[in-house]
């Protein structure tokens, strides 16, 4: 079996005491080799060949290895290829042909005309492991069949995967609808599978990152800009933190200087839940990573000219608007409003497939909307100006930023318990509209409103949906009110 640009460099896979296997290292550049034993031979059988790759460059991983397997009508569950990261442990290959028959177990009267990505969870105690799957239907070769990726991850790890859990599905969603582009549109092979395997290095290092430049569990005053030492100007922290709440919790904080971004990054991650804090990361000095989408708050450190690498065809792709705040500047913008994010979002998910379909490489041709994130608030002015109030010690202003956060989070809960019964639980459109809404929740304030819809969306997904449904709701709510979203 042969990969690779460059065939000259390939040997003959040989059988050893488990046979059947075609072992391939990544090497530098697109160089590859197959591992070579006692005597050449060739598999037992095609369904016992699978390839094998090492990924390389990723030095904090908690995942052993990714399989991907599919389904097939004669041989059944047939592992096609694993990649194992560099500095982990190799799952023994019995272990990984397990994995494929406990992953595609049970989905032989799946619906494979449907574009959906189903994940499954799965734990395995007795080998010491947990495998995470995305199962999906792709065309190849003019055939539909049944597709899975797995994760295989050690049970002592478990907690770093829950924590990462959503930014994990968005990057794999995410690769598996472009692997269904190049699954679909020529004869799959070792090009395609090359460029597959270049996407989930980026994946993977981006995790690494997390881990070694991730946010504490706990953050200390002392590292933020509410502590009484700090000379951030109020207006412009208070601006940040809004903003950052009306974007999901949703931000990238850009600068010169390492120690000024990651003042900004904590202070943020103050007001963020826990999870969130998980998938977010601040600068180091020295290390330039790109910028990753979905992640919730991540610092940018700019180049000497002053500029930084934000590509629009990530951030429009993330699930949410994010809040863009450069140091230096003393800017906060919002890349989109939570009515066209939505939109934008798919336009350019259909752009980028349909760029990998036609082999260009093309720019993004959406244009990226920024907004003033300069929206009239009282939360956060009230917020900081009790705040300021409090002694530092004994930790009393982190408690009460805390009580601010359950606070949100009662207010929205209110906000969805009220669209609820107002409409029959969608049912029927929103009496009243949002004005009265606004005037019913005491939100006297665009901010204030944004701010606190945020919340409730993050804890009922599809709340917005139901608001903006009808557009005169929002025609409604503009002439009285101004712009909302």
């Amino acid at each position: 079996m042969t990969s690779g640009n460059n065939p000259q460099n390939l040997r003959l896979s040989t059988r050893g005491s488990d046979s059947g296997v075609v072992e391939i290292s990544s090497l530098s550049g697109s160089e590859t080799s197959i591992h070579e034993g006692t005597a050449p031979c060739t598999p037992l059988s095609p369904s016992s060949a699978f390839v094998q790759t090492t990924i390389s460059d990723v030095t904090n991983s908690f995942l052993d290895a990714v399989v991907f397997c599919h389904w097939d009508n004669i041989l059944g569950p047939r592992l096609e290829q694993v990649w194992h990261i560099s500095d982990r442990p190799q799952p023994h290959r019995n272990i990984l042909r397990f994995i494929t028959t406990q992953v595609l177990s049970g989905e032989i009267c799946r619906e494979l005309h449907t574009g959906q990505v189903d994940f499954k969870f799965s734990d395995v105690p007795d080998k010491g492991i947990v495998v995470p799957s995305f199962v999906f239907s792709a065309e190849r070769g003019g055939d539909l069949g049944l597709h899975a990726i797995a994760l295989v991850i050690p049970n002592s790890e478990l907690t770093i995967f829950l924590q990462t859990n959503n930014i994990l599905q968005a990057w794999f969603t995410r690769m598996i609808a472009k692997l269904r582009v190049l699954l679909n549109k020529r004869r799959f092979g070792d090009k395609d599978m090359q460029l597959f395997t270049s996407w989930l290095q980026k994946c993977l290092q981006m995790l690494s990152s997390l881990q070694e430049a991730g946010l504490p569990h706990t953050i200390h005053l002392t590292y933020t800009a509410l502590c009484p030492s700090c000379n951030l100007e109020q207006d412009f922290l208070q601006q940040a933190i809004a903003s950052h709440l009306m974007t999901f919790g949703r931000s990238i904080v850009v600068g010169h200087l390492a120690d000024r971004v990651n003042l900004v990054v904590h202070t943020l991650s103050l007001f963020s839940w826990e999870w969130e804090r998980a998938c977010s990361r601040q600068v180091l000095d020295g290390k330039q990573w790109p910028y990753a989408h979905d992640l919730c708050i991540q610092g940018l450190l700019k180049n000497k000219e002053g500029s930084y690498d934000l590509p629009v065809q990530d951030f429009m792709y993330s699930k949410f608007p994010s809040t863009i705040i450069d140091v230096q500047k003393r800017n906060v913008q919002q890349t989109s409003s939570l009515v066209e994010h939505p939109r934008q979002s798919y336009m350019v998910a259909v752009e980028e497939l349909s760029q990998l379909y036609h082999d260009k490489a093309e720019a993004c041709s959406i244009a990226a909307v920024y907004q003033s994130a300069d929206i009239p608030e009282t939360l956060i002015k009230t917020l900081l100006d009790e705040l300021h109030k409090l002694p530092v010690q004994s930790g009393i202003r982190e408690a009460f930023i805390a009580h601010f956060m359950h606070l949100l989070q009662r207010r929205a809960l209110t906000m969805i318990k009220y669209v609820e019964v107002e409409t029959q639980k969608g049912r029927q459109p929103l009496k009243g509209g949002l004005k009265k809404l606004c005037q019913d929740l005491n939100l006297s304030t665009d901010g204030d409103f944004r701010i606190i819809l945020a919340t409730a969306e993050k804890l009922k997904p599809g709340l917005c949906d139901i608001l903006y449904r009808e557009k005169r709701h929002v025609a409604d709510y503009l002439t009285n009110s101004g712009e909302i979203f």
